[in-house]
């Protein structure tokens, strides 16, 4: 239940900050040339925001695993080792998405997707990390 809401979460944060990075204010805008607005691109983002943070929801589990069976002593360690595996991650689900692209491949677009997968992710890794510290906060604070 914790990753949905985490993928949940990070689906809405994720489009929030793409729709406002994108955004162009109506005094910069060009006449006689449509743009979208917020919503449009946060709602076209959420939706095909979906199926890339579903899949990196099943991923993370499988990251959650291996980093469950590496013994590291150091807080900072496993954190950047799920950075890592987490950023890797990203990598492999647009580089797997690219493959059912049937268009041309251009690297540059291949490069910028690659970019906004790592930031999807990250932010993915970090409103887990976020949750998780408030379940157990929660968990000393109510079992007492």
């Amino acid at each position: 239940m914790k990753r949905l809401h985490t993928t949940i979460l990070a689906i809405i944060l994720f489009s929030t900050l793409y729709s406002w990075a994108f955004y162009t204010p109506v005094s910069q805008r060009a006449p006689n040339t449509y743009y979208f607005g917020f919503w449009e691109t946060f709602i076209f983002v959420f939706m095909f925001s979906i199926p890339p943070f579903i899949a990196g929801a099943i991923i993370s589990m499988v990251i959650d695993m291996v980093i469950k069976r590496i013994n590291i002593s150091s807080n900072f360690a496993h954190y950047l080792l799920q950075l890592i595996l987490y950023s890797l991650a990203a990598c492999i689900i647009i580089s797997v998405l690219f493959v059912f692209d049937d268009g041309p491949f251009d690297i540059r677009e291949f490069m910028i997707f690659v970019l906004f997968g790592i930031i999807a992710a990250n932010i993915y890794l970090h409103i887990l990390l976020a949750l998780n510290k408030i379940h157990v906060l929660l968990l000393n604070r109510y079992s007492k």
